[in-house]
């Protein structure tokens, strides 16, 4: 599990000195709950039911995003229980989480991953003095992280994503688990 205060804590005492940020005197403490990310949410799917948006774990692991999700998932069950009531078969809702994994299945696994890895506080720290004066580096990796990849006009975010990509999908599921 990734503790996203201590995250906070961390990132902050790795901030530049000329920002001003006194990490000690936080103006509050960090609120707010639990998000189930990366379709860590189970089951999809009953035999006249599906779960969209959050109570799918349709959440963003690299930047807990979920409105976008919400909405891509809300469109992807109604057209599948569109789907079944034409037809009159129920069993047509059994394909959502085959489909949502196909969707969002490798890029949450990416995600899954680098959210343990930065959960290192000598790596984070590292990542962030090297990020922080890396335009470039910063743009791509803000394109990664909101899901902003381009299909057409690939660029340097694209084939670092694609790269990545390629590696995870060797690494076993149950290595990065939810």
């Amino acid at each position: 599990d990734v503790n996203t205060s201590f995250l906070m804590e961390e990132f902050a005492h790795s901030l530049p000195d000329h920002w001003g940020i006194d990490p000690t005197k936080p103006v509050q403490p960090p609120t707010g709950g639990r998000l189930p990310m990366a379709g860590s949410v189970g089951p999809k799917a009953g035999p006249n039911w599906l779960v969209v948006g959050d109570a799918a774990g349709a959440v963003n692991p690299f930047n807990g995003e979920g409105i976008d999700y919400a909405y891509e998932t809300g469109r992807l069950a109604a057209g599948l229980i569109a789907e079944a009531a034409a037809r009159g078969e129920d069993a047509v809702l059994a394909r959502y989480p085959d489909l949502l994994d196909e969707e969002y299945g490798l890029y949450f696994k990416v995600a899954r991953l680098f959210a343990k890895v930065i959960g290192n506080p000598t790596l984070i720290r590292e990542l962030t003095r090297v990020g922080m004066h890396s335009q470039p580096l910063m743009e791509w990796a803000l394109r990664v992280m909101a899901n902003l990849l381009r299909d057409e006009d690939r660029g340097a975010a694209e084939a670092a994503y694609s790269a990545i990509a390629g590696m995870v999908r060797l690494v076993p599921d149950r290595l990065i688990a939810s």
